[in-house]
């Protein structure tokens, strides 16, 4: 019994421990799965990102290109406006010069006129000049954050390119992970459940044996129990029968004193005739 008992308490040890274990390779094929799972959430992630990023580069190199095109459209105007204004500043000037030397009424208003025409055409293209200018100084503040943002983009871009290796590379090994883990849980499944049918065996035998020696420990007990209630019936008996015996001893000693007794009194009145017959004859003499 002292061997089982070790025996069962080994296994249950043994059964702890594989349990245990059982535990640990189950948390870390869990860790494993889940790192698996947030690494493929994460490619999905990472691939619409890049797909994103990739659409919003083409429309940002779209829009730069619009706006560069338009920016050199407006440079070329500003220039030619401005070839234009030259060549009307030097038409004034020439102006100027034929309305001094106009010697007649009609040539100095005709010249007058034409002065007021190439003033007026100048002014024209200085404001167009002018707002040609703004407008491309705009857009060159406008092609500057699409460059910055073209930029920032590509950035974006490079990092998730660089990103999407490093996420393939931990799905693969999270399923090898995975694989190598749960051949580790089932083996620690199998441990436990072939410990614990073990202990199980151990322990139904061991209640037996316990069951076992607490029954003879009650036969015996009873048995002690029918022989000390043997004795003291005996002891009873035997009290009883002493009992009995010495009181039939009395009842005979009584008997017989009252025997004695009663003999005595019929004794005793002859005595007394026999002295007053005796009495009678001394007093005749």
């Amino acid at each position: 019994m002292a061997s089982l008992s070790k025996l069962a308490q080994k296994l249950k040890q043994e059964k702890l421990d594989a349990a245990k274990q059982r535990r640990l390779q189950e948390k870390m094929l869990k860790e494993a799965v889940s790192l698996s799972r947030r690494s493929s959430s994460g490619l999905l992630s990472v691939e619409r990102r890049l797909e994103y990023s990739k659409g919003k580069l083409g429309e940002i190199n779209a829009e730069f290109n619009h706006v560069q095109a338009r920016k050199e459209s407006l440079e070329r105007l500003a220039s030619a406006a401005q070839e234009r204004l030259t060549q009307e500043i030097t038409a004034k000037d020439q102006a100027e010069t034929d309305l001094q030397n106009a010697e007649t009424d009609g040539a100095k208003q005709i010249a007058a006129e034409r002065l007021a025409q190439i003033i007026q055409k100048i002014q024209e293209l200085e404001e167009e000049t002018k707002q040609r200018q703004e407008a491309a100084e705009k857009l060159i503040k406008v092609i500057e954050g699409f460059k910055k943002s073209k930029s920032q983009t590509s950035n974006q871009i490079q990092k998730q390119t660089k990103l999407k290796p490093v996420l393939l590379n931990q799905i693969k090994t999270s399923k090898i992970d995975s694989e190598r883990l749960r051949k580790h849980v089932d083996i620690a499944v199998k441990k436990e459940q072939n410990v614990s049918k073990i202990l199980d065996v151990v322990s139904k035998k061991l209640e037996e044996q316990i069951a076992r020696k607490r029954r003879i420990a009650a036969k015996k007990a009873a048995a002690k129990k029918a022989a000390a209630k043997k004795a003291a019936a005996k002891k009873a008996a035997a009290k009883k029968a002493a009992a009995k015996k010495a009181a039939a001893k009395k009842a005979a000693a009584k008997k017989k004193a009252s025997a004695k007794m009663r003999v005595a009194k019929k004794k005793t009145p002859k005595k007394k005739t026999t002295t007053k017959k005796a009495t009678k004859k001394k007093s005749r003499r």
